[in-house]
């Protein structure tokens, strides 16, 4: 029950707080922020909790395949968003992720998806420098539904992934840590009411924090065994957000 009231707490605060972040300070501080293993690393660390370490550790392959599979659906929200409205382009990308992710997940190995993951962000990093240039985002409108709406939607994934992992198993509950249950719901609204540069905006903050994220998982596989669960989360967090925020000054200076 301490589990279940973490979930229940901790996921939808972090939505919360990305969200504010998010509307004070821009698109890509919240891509950035929401990119960072927040959910990954909450995902893994119920899974370590709740069926143990040695099933997360099995779960790291997986996650980042599902990791390379969820940076190919930005790339494929960014392309068909072009042509279709929001709700056809959100629907379509998560269709296009199913097949994406196991693909990486069943017939990839490490080193592809790690690769094929760090590819995908050198092309989204350049897809959305260009999207962001052009025009204004329009005018936010806020409505006071909105954070409640984020947080339902956040701890809902979390709640279905980490609920089901014991019957899906170490590779697929692996697959599914990395979807982005706080960054998807940015990204859609940042559209809606941002238009494209502000969604861009997000994607690319989402795409350099992947970096971290694949820093995480590796310090998560590496330590684990030898440092334990507390030692090692702390030190693969802390790994994650010191490179993703110097690659995110690195490419600012650019």
């Amino acid at each position: 029950m301490t589990l279940l009231y973490l979930k229940l707490l901790v996921t939808p605060l972090l939505m919360w707080a990305v969200s504010l972040a998010s509307r004070r300070w821009g698109g890509l501080l919240g891509g950035l922020l929401s990119g960072l293993p927040i959910t990954s690393a909450l995902v893994m660390l119920f899974l370590c909790l709740e069926q143990g370490p040695a099933f997360a550790l099995n779960a790291v392959p997986g996650a980042l395949g599902g990791l390379a599979a969820v940076q190919a659906t930005y790339t494929c929200y960014l392309l068909v968003s072009r042509k279709l409205g929001v709700a056809a382009s959100v629907l379509l990308s998560l269709l296009f992720y199913a097949p994406v992710a196991y693909a990486f997940t069943h017939w990839g190995n490490l080193v592809v998806s790690i690769v094929a993951a760090l590819a995908i962000v050198v092309l989204l990093v350049r897809a959305t420098a260009r999207e962001q240039g052009t025009g204004a985002p329009a005018r936010l409108r806020h409505r006071i539904w909105e954070i409640p709406l984020r947080m339902v939607a956040a701890t809902t994934l979390l709640m279905v992934i980490t609920g089901c992992a014991s019957w899906l198993g170490p590779a697929a509950s692996g697959m599914l840590a990395p979807i982005p249950v706080i960054a998807w719901p940015l990204v859609v609204f940042s559209h809606l009411q941002g238009g494209r540069p502000s969604m861009a905006a997000m994607i690319r903050g989402n795409a350099i924090g992947a970096v971290g994220v694949i820093a995480f998982y590796l310090a998560l596989a590496h330590l684990l065994a030898q440092l334990g669960i507390a030692a090692t989360f702390t030190l693969a967090v802390a790994l994650a957000v010191v490179l993703t925020v110097a690659l995110a000054r690195a490419l600012r200076r650019r």
